[in-house]
């Protein structure tokens, strides 16, 4: 009777078993020391797709990656000395052909009498949490990647904001030292010759600071606008060559030019295309020392038109060639280094050359072995015309005779105010002035001037309103002309669909302001 009641409860037991195998949501696989299949519970064919009968008296194999038959055999040979292998982490196959990841703990499986006969297996599908461990690897590299990023730019703007500091400090603390210094009463002519020519020189390096952000800020947001049409580009050469002769002189680098063949018009922006060839011609003299060489050769190649700037300057670096056109890159930004500037100079030619719809690059073969740099830009198809090169906007400006010229200047700077008095009276015009568009407007009716020169930001009236009362107040049509510090394209579009006849950009050289008017009068 106990016999039977023995029997009957290992029957309970291995039916409570199976049941629990059956149901259990692990895979749950039996083979031999040889690996072939004993059992296959139904989890294992949700997963693998063959089912107990497809799958046992076949070799474990069967689910096994070829690649990976050799772990297998590491596992056989564990379970043979009685080991057991705990969440094994691996990859198994489908009948479909799909792998699956899993984890799997494999103990030994003993006869009666202890001997090892086999193994039992239970496998987990993990594909879902390795999936999501990848997609929160992703979301984690992609912050350290962001926060890489964000940490870079913060690097970029400290050391952006610091040399954009040093650039214009610089020249800031010349122009205040020269001019504390012309306030001496004994300061001899020859020394304040001197200490014009070096505020004249410090002030311009200013405006060209100022302008190259400004001109990187309207092609990073696409408001560069380029007035084309069909340009000589030798034309083009000779006046940057002529710009820039008096720096390379100071410095002893000699310049050179050399056209190959005849060469034909391009289509572009003249003022644009001379800032291309200044910044390629400046660079190259900036790191060419004393007794050094700019060469500028020009050549037409099929289509398109190659310019060449070649120096036998300090050359550049392997690790810098391939950024050497990235914005406020320098090769060397440490406290000590040779030469200033922003870096912002071979951004721009870059950028400029390719709304031109060309390319530049550059080449070095390596420390001080100097460098060269070509544009290429394509020439003017023959149905563009090769037309006559009208100005460009760029001519120098000179001594303009305003006699018998009635000017009324409104700005709330006074400062403006005298030296713009001060160059239209040199220049023969009677000058009266405001310093507001209320103040004016008695000016306009009583005195009634040839031209307005106003600015257009003041305070409680600006030069909008000022403009709109000169048109109601004068019968006839006198030329108003818009002086301002806000140069930006928006700006420019407002003024001239108000009506200004001429916008001036501040800072204005005072002869070329007497210019600028004596030009605009020719054509009233």
């Amino acid at each position: 009777m106990d016999e039977q009641a023995e029997r009957l409860d290992g029957l309970y037991l291995q039916a409570r078993l199976a049941a629990i195998v059956d149901s259990s949501d692990d895979i749950i696989v039996s083979k031999t020391l040889d690996g072939v299949i004993t059992s296959w519970n139904p989890s294992a064919t949700r997963v693998f797709g063959w089912t107990a009968a497809e799958a046992v008296g076949r070799h474990i194999t069967l689910i096994i990656p070829r690649e990976r038959w050799a772990e297998e055999d590491d596992v056989l040979a564990r379970i043979r000395r009685g080991e057991r292998v705990d969440h094994f982490e691996t990859v198994r196959v489908t009948k479909d052909g799909r792998f699956v990841d899993v984890s799997i703990t494999v103990s030994p499986v003993r006869d009666a009498s202890g001997r090892i006969v086999g193994a039992s297996k239970i496998a987990r599908d993990i594909s879902e949490r390795r999936r999501l461990e990848e997609a929160r690897a992703a979301v984690l590299a992609r912050e350290r990647e962001a926060r890489q990023q964000a940490e870079a730019l913060s690097r970029t703007k400290d050391e952006l904001l610091a040399t954009v500091s040093h650039e214009l400090r610089t020249p800031l603390n010349s122009i205040f030292g020269w001019a504390r210094m012309m306030q001496s009463s004994d300061m001899d002519d020859s020394g304040r010759l001197r200490a014009i020519n070096a505020i004249i020189r410090n002030v311009s390096a200013l405006g060209r600071l100022v302008e190259d952000l400004l001109d990187l800020s309207r092609v990073v947001t696409g408001r560069m606008r380029l007035d084309v049409r069909p340009v000589d580009f030798t034309t083009v050469i000779e006046a940057a060559m002529e710009t820039v002769r008096p720096a390379a002189n100071a410095k002893g680098v000699a310049l050179g030019t050399t056209t190959h063949g005849s060469i034909r018009m391009i289509r572009g922006a003249p003022d644009r295309l001379q800032q291309v060839v200044w910044n390629l011609l400046m660079n190259a003299v900036k790191f060419t020392p004393r007794g050094g060489r700019v060469d500028v050769s020009l050549r037409r190649t099929n289509s398109m038109l190659e310019m060449q700037v070649s120096d036998t300057g300090e050359g550049i670096v392997p690790e810098l060639l391939p950024h050497i056109f990235d914005a406020f890159r320098q090769g060397d930004g440490s406290s000590t280094r040779r030469h200033g500037g922003l870096g912002l100079g071979l951004t721009l030619v870059r950028q400029l050359v390719e709304l031109h719809g060309g390319q530049v690059r550059a080449e070095s073969q390596g420390k001080n072995r100097g460098a060269t740099f070509t544009v290429t830009l394509p020439l003017a198809s023959a149905a563009s015309g090769d037309g006559s090169l009208g100005s460009s906007g760029d001519e120098p400006a000179q001594r303009s005779r305003l006699h018998g010229v009635n000017v009324v200047v409104v700005d709330d700077d006074v400062e403006f105010l005298e030296l713009a008095t001060m160059a239209l009276r040199r220049a023969g015009a009677e000058v009266r002035t405001a310093s507001s568009a209320y103040g004016a407007y008695d000016l306009v009716r009583s005195w009634k001037p040839d031209v307005v020169l106003t600015d257009l930001a003041m305070p409680i009236e600006d030069g909008f309103m000022l403009l709109g009362t000169v048109r109601k107040v004068l019968s006839d049509r006198v030329p108003v002309v818009a002086v301002t510090a806000n140069v930006t394209p928006e700006n420019q579009t407002r003024v001239g669909e108000a009506g200004f006849d001429l916008c001036l950009a501040k800072p204005i050289d005072p002869l070329e302001l007497t210019a600028a008017i004596a030009r605009l009068l020719q054509r009233a």
